[in-house]
């Protein structure tokens, strides 16, 4: 006889009906019953399907950006972010970095809910004093590369700026800005270092060389298209790297002295010799690119001051080639569903069952809970059951059941699920291939179940495996019928018979005729005695 016991849980309880945030994806079953059907519950997503992620905001704070428009527009995004992550139980962590001449770290990665407070006062912090994109975008890259606890592909940058800059680091030193100049040119002026450095080559130098149109192979022509600055970066790159001219020779550290007096090695007046802003240009776009390459997502959006005659969004755009087409962002319409929309409508969860059970294809063994509302199934055709009919006909859920050697189930999402407001699919199935071997045996009541993510832009996320929970199962041994007792083995010789066919005389039967012997003597004497007697 088969007895069904106590199953062992892949995780601690069912998570039935329940509204607080769930930290992962859990699937549990019921023991046995005396149908031998057992209730699998299926309970996401999880935090960690839903993947923490992290924001660092690059801020410009340099002459020529808007302040106020770049604060109000992260602090925007903020809001809307902080209040999704409160609601549906997300993990978002929040960074801030403020360039001028360094990358200044005013927030670490932070509760975008708990730290909200000390990130919108990290926002809107007030620096100046040079332009070093660079090192801003390096500082990013060194806090998003310290949390190991993050995935690269859902880490994010926000790169806000006017898209000038014109000072560069070394050796990933966002703290130490560097520079060059060309000093005190003839007929012209000492920019020391400065934004305006380009100036001096471009205005007391000559060249042969033209861009593809025609046009004068110079700076101010470069920053007519991201197609011309390409073609100017690349040749002023390969100049900077040219050792045998060491053009690197000139770099010098941007101090405040520095800044206020020039340098004392000026680099030579020269149409190859690359200017500041070149290498400024050159070092922030390979660490951007690297980022990109590392799989960060890079935003990239233009703010700059009304009035200002100087155009750094072609340099924005060319940033932007690989990882955005080349388009700069306008809002954070996408990035927010990057965020907060993770599995979206269209996402699935597909569960194997196996050779061990059948599903029980009866509703009235089917259930649906979502953020705490009890969904009754509705059945659509013999293997297909919605959940939640909307006014135009469709389902906000789907169950689709499929039979034969490969039975599985199929729940689809026709709305987006979060950790606040968790899916719990409830259903039956019932054990048809038992064992026969007397035992206790753990059955798996599946062989796998995965949540296939669609972000709301219909881009699939990171596959995740729920656990497999068993039941067990225990044959009784067969009775064992008592024995009966055997009878002892007769160990006596046969008795041999002489030739008559006569028993041998033994000892005992010997005894027993002398015995009689003499009675029979005693009788005869006692009669002899007594006929004496009668004579006499």
């Amino acid at each position: 006889m088969s007895v069904p016991v106590a199953p062992a849980f892949a995780t601690d309880t069912a998570a039935s009906g329940q509204t607080t945030a769930l930290e992962q994806n859990q699937k549990t079953a019921t023991a046995l019953d005396e149908n031998l059907e057992t209730k699998v519950t299926l309970s996401f997503p999880g935090k960690r399907e839903a993947e923490p992620s992290d924001v660092v905001f690059v801020l410009d704070k340099s002459a020529f950006s808007d302040d106020k428009a770049i604060y109000g527009q992260a602090k925007s995004f903020l809001d809307e972010v902080k209040a999704k992550a409160e609601t549906d139980g997300l993990d978002i962590k929040v960074g801030v970095v403020i360039f001028n001449r360094i990358g200044n770290v005013q927030q670490g990665l932070t509760d975008v809910v708990t730290g909200y407070e000390a990130i919108k006062t990290a926002m809107g912090t007030n620096l100046s004093s040079g332009t070093n994109m660079h090192a801003g975008l390096l500082a990013a890259q060194s806090i998003l590369g310290a949390d190991k606890a993050v995935k690269d592909e859902n880490k994010h940058v926000i790169l806000i700026s006017d898209g000038g800059t014109y000072l560069y680091c070394k050796n990933g030193d966002y703290t130490t800005p560097y520079t060059r100049s060309f000093g005190k040119v003839e007929g012209g002026s000492n920019w020391m270092g400065g934004i305006w450095e380009w100036q001096s080559r471009e205005y007391h130098t000559s060249s042969a060389k033209k861009f593809s149109d025609g046009s004068d192979f110079i700076y101010s022509q470069a920053m007519k298209s991201p197609e011309k600055l390409a073609q100017y970066l690349a040749y002023y790159k390969d100049q900077y790297q040219n050792s045998d001219e060491n053009w690197a020779q000139y770099d010098y550290e941007y101090t405040t002295e520095a800044a206020n007096n020039g340098t004392t090695n000026p680099i030579p007046l020269d149409v190859n010799a690359p200017c500041n802003s070149d290498v400024a240009y050159i070092s922030a776009d390979d660490t951007f690119q690297a980022m990109a390459d590392f799989g960060y997502d890079m935003n990239v959006y233009f703010r700059q001051k009304a009035g200002t005659d100087f155009d750094g969004s072609v340099f924005l755009k060319y940033l932007a080639r690989n990882t955005n087409n080349g388009q700069l962002d306008t809002d954070f319409n996408k990035l927010k569903a990057k965020l907060v929309d993770k599995i979206a409508a269209g996402s699935t969860v597909e569960d194997f069952i196996g050779n061990n059970f059948d599903f029980v294809n009866d509703a009235s063994k089917i259930s649906l809970n979502v953020a705490g509302e009890d969904l009754v199934p509705e059945k659509i055709d013999e293997t297909t059951y919605g959940f939640g009919k909307r006014a135009n006909g469709t389902y906000r859920f789907t169950l689709k059941y499929t039979a034969g050697e490969n039975e599985k189930l199929v729940f689809t999402l026709n709305e987006a699920a979060v950790p606040a407001k968790p899916v719990v699919l409830t259903y039956s199935e019932v054990l048809v291939n038992k064992p026969t071997e007397a035992g206790t045996h753990s059955l798996k009541v599946n062989e796998s179940a995965t949540l296939h993510p669609v972000d709301v832009y219909g881009n699939e996320g990171t596959a995740s495996d729920f656990p497999v929970p068993t039941v067990t199962y225990t044959v009784a041994a067969p009775e064992q019928k008592p024995e009966e007792p055997t009878k002892p083995a007769d160990t006596k010789k046969p008795v041999k018979t002489d030739k008559k066919g006569n028993l041998p005389k033994t000892g005992d039967s010997a005894l027993a005729a002398t015995v009689a012997a003499l009675a029979l003597g005693s009788a005869i004497c006692a009669a002899g005695i007594h006929l004496n007697r009668r004579r006499s």
